[in-house]
């Protein structure tokens, strides 16, 4: 998955953020490196517990980008949807069946 990320001077430059099996093979060869997916998980977990209550609140999950009153939320979904369109084209697996939404 790639992200641009914003520069001084107006400039961006990409990011490539795939976790490729050479990536991962790379962090366990440090010694003492320590897989911290929980926070990752508690994070997808926030924004998932957000997302029902804006639909609770409004009766869909249609938020835009940017959303105002909590970006993040705004850009989880952004982001989900994007990596769904691509897990159904088969182009990555980086979502799990779990986290399809």
């Amino acid at each position: 998955y790639k992200l641009y990320m914003g520069m001084s001077g107006g400039s961006r430059i990409k990011v490539d953020y795939r976790f490729t099996e050479e990536r991962i093979h790379l962090l366990e060869k440090i010694p003492n490196f320590i897989w911290q997916e929980s926070w990752t998980l508690i994070l997808w977990e926030t924004r998932f517990e957000e997302l029902l209550e804006y639909k609770e609140t409004f009766g869909n999950c249609n938020i835009s980008v940017p959303y105002k009153i909590k970006p993040e939320l705004g850009e989880f979904v952004r982001t989900h949807r994007i990596l769904y369109g691509q897990k159904k084209k088969g182009i990555n697996d980086l979502l799990s069946d779990e986290q399809t939404i």
